[in-house]
């Protein structure tokens, strides 16, 4: 009887020892949880994933912790764990958008596009009154890659009924104006985007390739020249600026555009293949 007491008492010293364990702290989960957001936001990654565990641990139904370990995990291209992650917010969480935008965007990362565009679509029918815009984008990306442009227009433009100020959805939209041949309306989009942002570089690139496909040199020079100047390690930039200068026989400027480039990347095949053509020519 005795014997049988003292286990008795063993077995319950265990279970209370693992009940006390495994209790939920909120406050406590919460405290790691931001500590994790700050470690993330300085790219410092390991710390932050150790944050995010321990809030978990504390919290281990809190489907955002999963969410944010996701996008650290996202972020240092280790797929797998990322998707994972995503995929424990979203069983926590069925309702949880932006966890299924994420796992798209894994599998979009992965080269899985089929399977990306079904998990922004699945984001967007979610939830009438959320932002979908980032999904839509996303979306748009996907028809725009694949030439279906007036389909990446229709996903562009709901897009920027959630954020008509976004500037990346606007340029989206403005350079698949210019793929259809709608040169004036592609102008008038850039141009807005312009306007919210005058530094912005991807714009003025945009602008570049457009006045270069209208043929306006001049132009597409400056608005080439302006993207450099907020980025001069943007590459594309200095192929674009090289080859508008080669359309008026201007070698020279094409041969030091070339060099600065060969510069940030020396090993680029595109770029070595063009300076060799001009300085044979």
């Amino acid at each position: 009887m005795r014997n049988i007491f003292f286990f008795t008492f063993i077995v319950s010293f265990f279970v209370a020892c693992t009940s006390n364990d495994a209790k939920v702290d909120v406050k406590e989960s919460e405290s790691h949880y931001k500590l994790g957001l700050e470690f993330a936001q300085l790219s410092l990654y390991k710390n932050a994933l150790e944050e995010f565990d321990l809030a978990i641990k504390f919290n281990p139904e809190n489907s955002k912790i999963y969410r944010k370990k996701g996008l650290v995990l996202f972020g240092m291209t280790r797929y797998d764990d990322a998707q994972a992650n995503f995929e424990k917010a979203i069983k926590l969480d069925p309702q949880d958008t932006q966890a299924h935008i994420n796992r798209g965007m894994v599998h979009y990362a992965s080269g899985n596009k089929k399977q990306a565009l079904i998990d922004w679509e699945k984001a967007v029918a979610l939830k009438n009154d959320d932002n979908d815009g980032k999904a839509l984008n996303n979306i748009g990306n996907i028809y725009k890659a694949e030439n279906d442009l007036n389909k990446a227009i229709q996903y562009y433009k709901r897009a920027i009924t959630f954020e008509p100020g976004n500037t990346t959805f606007l340029n989206n939209l403005g350079d698949t104006y210019r793929l259809t041949g709608n040169l004036e309306e592609a102008e008038t989009i850039l141009q807005k985007s312009l306007n919210i942002d005058s530094n912005g570089m991807l714009t003025q690139f945009n602008l570049g390739v457009l006045y270069k496909t209208k043929g306006e040199i001049s132009k597409a020079i400056q608005s080439f020249q302006k993207s450099l100047e907020v980025n001069p390690q943007y590459l594309e930039a200095y192929y674009q600026l090289a080859t508008t200068h080669l359309k008026t026989e201007n070698k020279e400027s094409a041969k030091l555009l070339l060099e600065k480039a060969l510069q940030v990347d020396p090993k680029n095949k595109k770029f070595k293949k063009l300076y060799d053509q001009v300085i044979a020519s």
